[in-house]
């Protein structure tokens, strides 16, 4: 069974979350800014840890053939 690792989804979120954080400090709202890039931040780590994974099933795949 072959399970799909998601990774697009906090891409689009990180997408998302970097253009508000734009937009808002454009238009001087430091305190939304800085809470979207609390939850930029989450976003990454999240992404950072779907790719571990990916990297992962990468190897052992290679280690089975």
């Amino acid at each position: 069974m072959t399970t799909v690792i998601d990774y697009a989804a906090p891409m689009m979120r990180i997408e998302k979350l970097l253009k508000e954080v734009h937009n808002d400090l454009l238009d001087k709202q430091l305190g939304e800014a800085f809470g979207k890039a609390v939850v930029l931040v989450t976003e990454a780590r999240i992404l950072c840890n779907t790719i571990v994974i990916m990297k992962e099933k990468e190897d052992i795949h290679a280690l089975r053939q």
